[in-house]
């Protein structure tokens, strides 16, 4: 058994989460952590909200509002769409209400500060005279200084570096639209470069042991051709964690240095519920413990960069094994907007589709190498070919022939050498190599589970006509067959469709643990539904077809 930290990045609580969100980390960590647990690991799967990020007093001016009531508002509505999406975290701390958030940042930072790890300089820094205040990240819009895509103060979602301190082109002010002039401010700064050489060893270590997916291989690989950039860690503002420090006073910690100490915060809020308060602290020091954060794209300087170098700096706690990134999830050819409207906003679309539904479809067609998109008529056809037409099908067909031609009594019977067999021998292989956090991809799961399913629902077809002309024992064989690769079937795709697979496997009779909630990994060494057992002569519809 190992133990496992993994994380989902922190949302900005300035809206609700679309379906470009869910696809990504959350959905992602939500698999991981699933799966880990079937197979027996330790899993703790820990996030926060980015309650402290300076986009929430900016949506907070847009909507009329301050920004504690619009973080209360935002952050209810994200964690009411992860319940919806059973996406939920084990603890998700909510750092404007919960201490630990705080005295975790400060803790970690007055530790690389007395260490002599960060320093002083005085940096360029954009200032709007009209708004009489100094622009960073949300505050600024214009132009990434490396592609030149639309961009805020900080990082470019297009290619995912850094900006200089006053390094986007053709500025604006996002309350007045003007544009800014420039000054200079004191601020900490992380040299970053410093762990150069020390860093390429981490990656180099990790990756032997993990798969890394290629656009993050290669964006380090472009930023590692340049000197690493000195990194702000503090501004001059009122909203955030405060630097504590005597004579820093009206400066606060950037959020992105905040990010990978809230991930201990939340661990240690985790463990405090379980009644150990210290057990967080042996999960972090332990370099056996394996960490994975989910990221999008974006995300890939503070998580993959800045972040394992802070805790290079700060020498005891653990850096992740894997950085599990997603690239950008299209709605109908576009991009996800919030600010446009062009979105599908997750709590109002689970509160009218099946969640599992919904969480195949985004496993399936998700953007784990490159960028997709999300139709409402290819989820239509993934619920009524895999789903609602197949799953739900060759359910149906299987329990109705059992119940007509064996009292809904599973038969004594060899199981035949068919693909039927081959499928289900095979198929808990396919699914933990697809689903181990070393080469994790949910996309290969889900289709490994449709072509199953595909393969399966043609040969009804076949299993009708040994039915009809074939020996007995023979139909019975297959019979048999079919019903144990739809059991294997509801253990393997747990992961991705809670719901159903706990629904079937009670059906079917299949143990389901009482802990984890889903069907044990285990039984799929012997026999899942054994001869001799009682079922039903069918089973109530979990997926239905979409209106």
């Amino acid at each position: 058994m190992t133990s496992y930290v993994v994380t989902s990045a922190p949302p900005n609580p300035n809206g609700d989460l679309h379906l470009g969100h869910l696809s990504g980390p959350f959905l992602g960590a939500d698999i991981l952590s699933r799966h880990l647990r079937q197979r027996g690991h330790d899993v703790r799967y820990v996030g926060y909200s980015d309650e402290h990020s300076c986009y929430v007093p900016r949506r907070a001016a847009e909507i009329g509002s301050t920004a504690y009531p619009t973080a209360k508002l935002f952050g209810d509505r994200m964690e009411n769409t992860l319940s919806l999406g059973a996406m939920h975290h084990d603890w998700f701390t909510r750092p404007l209400t919960d201490t630990t958030h705080t005295e975790f940042v400060q803790r970690f930072f007055l530790e690389l500060w007395n260490a002599g790890a960060l320093k002083v300089e005085e940096l360029p820094v954009f200032r709007c005279e009209p708004c009489d205040r100094y622009l960073y990240e949300a505050e600024v819009r214009g132009e990434c200084q490396f592609c030149a895509d639309p961009s805020d103060g900080v990082y470019c979602e297009a290619c995912g570096l850094a900006q200089d301190p006053a390094g986007l082109a053709n500025p604006k002010c996002t309350s007045c639209w003007q544009e800014p002039g420039l000054t200079t401010l004191r601020r900490i700064v992380f040299p970053l470069d410093d762990y150069r050489d020390r860093l390429q060893a981490y990656y180099a270590e990790a990756q032997s042991k993990a798969e890394w997916r290629p656009r993050l291989i290669s964006y380090l690989e472009g930023l590692f051709e340049r000197a690493l950039p000195d990194t702000p860690i503090s501004r001059e503002a009122d909203y955030g964690i405060p630097v504590p420090l005597e004579g820093w006073e009206g400066h606060i910690l950037d959020t992105w240095f905040s990010g990978i100490f809230g991930y201990a915060a939340a661990t240690a809020r985790l463990s405090e519920a379980n009644g150990d308060k210290a057990e967080w602290e042996r999960l972090w020091t332990n370099p056996d413990t394996k960490i994975v954060n989910f990221i999008g794209f974006d995300c890939s300087f503070s998580h993959a960069v800045l972040w394992p170098a802070l805790l290079l700096a700060q020498g005891t706690l653990t850096l992740p094994s894997q950085v599990v990134i997603n690239e950008f999830y299209r709605l109908e050819g576009d991009k996800f907007s919030t600010s446009r409207g062009h979105a599908i906003w997750g709590g109002e679309f689970l509160r009218r589709v099946n969640a599992d539904a919904l969480r195949f479809h985004l496993a399936l067609t998700g953007p784990e190498r490159e960028q997709n998109n999300f139709s409402m008529k290819e989820f239509a056809d993934t619920v009524s070919t895999v789903l609602a037409g197949g799953i739900e099908r060759w359910t149906d067909t299987v329990l109705d022939l059992l119940a007509q031609d064996f009292q809904s009594v599973v038969p004594e019977a060899a199981l035949s050498v068919t693909f039927l067999d081959e499928d289900r021998a095979e198929l808990p292989a396919r699914i933990a190599a697809a689903l181990g956090a070393e080469t994790f991809s949910p996309q290969k799961a889900a289709a490994e589970l449709a072509v199953i399913v595909d393969r399966a629902v043609d040969d009804l077809r076949q299993l009708s006509l040994v039915r009809a002309a074939g020996p007995r024992e023979e139909y019975a064989a297959r019979l048999v067959a079919h019903l144990e690769l739809l059991a294997s079937v509801a253990v393997t795709s747990a992961p991705l469709m809670p719901g159903w697979s706990a629904h079937l496997a009670g059906q079917l009779g299949v143990p389901v643990d009482m802990t984890t909630q889903m069907p044990k990994w285990a039984a799929l060494d012997a026999r899942l539904v054994p001869a001799g057992t009682q079922l039903p002569d069918a089973a109530p519809l979990f997926f239905h077809e979409l209106s």
